[in-house]
């Protein structure tokens, strides 16, 4: 019995490993996508609304498949996952509202932008910062 629930968990955690795999081409997937977003294109970026459609779905599942961790690596896993979901969807639906022209003041709206460009040279440093560790 202890032998058949070992090879259970070490089958339960390959599946975790490889979905987790799969979960992190799926960001890179949207990095690459914003990586090349400027201010002259911003509304490019809600070109990865499907890929963060995706994500999520891949998150759901996640969520599922953690269960064969312990609660805190259960929580070390999801969590970054969750603020990283999270923070793109707050970009794609701030880029969203600037593309419909909401009403918001031509200060705001500058304000937003401003920062969305931020957000993606932030990005781009990022990504640039792991290829040089690599």
């Amino acid at each position: 019995m202890v032998v058949q629930g070992t090879a259970l968990q070490l089958r339960a955690l390959a599946r975790l490993h490889r979905h987790i795999a799969e979960h992190h081409a799926l960001r890179q997937t949207i990095n690459a996508g914003l990586s090349v977003i400027h201010e002259e294109n911003l509304f490019q970026a809600l070109t990865q609304k499907k890929h963060l459609k995706k994500l999520k779905e891949s998150y759901e599942l996640l969520t599922q498949e953690v269960a064969c961790l312990p609660p805190l690596d259960q929580a070390a896993v999801l969590e970054p996952e969750f603020d990283y979901i999270t923070t793109i969807e707050n970009i794609l639906t701030t880029t969203q509202e600037l593309r419909r022209g909401a009403d918001i003041g031509k200060e705001n709206e500058e304000a937003l932008r401003e920062g969305l460009v931020k957000f993606y040279d932030g990005l781009r440093a990022e990504i640039a910062a792991v290829g040089v560790e690599k």
